[in-house]
């Protein structure tokens, strides 16, 4: 079943935008159907969807958690994962 992912990253835009740039490039062959990035108060808010929530779990226990390390960004404290019916690119 697809999900959301919400959740923040406690960095500046220039950051995020590096990390971006790499993690896009690994996330979509893991099986991101959608990503968004925009500030927010404290960092940046995320919101991807993905097919499953163990595709999820794979991407972010593995190359983002790695991605997030070498850019010296903290792993975020307010991920919430929500099954939706459908998540169309």
């Amino acid at each position: 079943m697809p999900v959301e992912v919400t959740f923040t990253l406690k960095t500046d835009v220039a950051s995020y935008q590096d990390l971006h740039a790499h993690m896009l490039a690994i996330a979509k062959p893991a099986g991101l159907i959608f990503h968004s990035g925009r500030e927010a108060s404290g960092g940046v808010a995320i919101v991807d969807f993905w097919p499953s929530a163990e595709a999820w779990q794979s991407f972010a226990e593995g190359p983002l958690a790695e991605g997030m390390k070498a850019g010296g960004i903290a792993p975020p404290d307010d991920v919430k994962v929500t099954p939706v019916l459908n998540a169309d690119s």
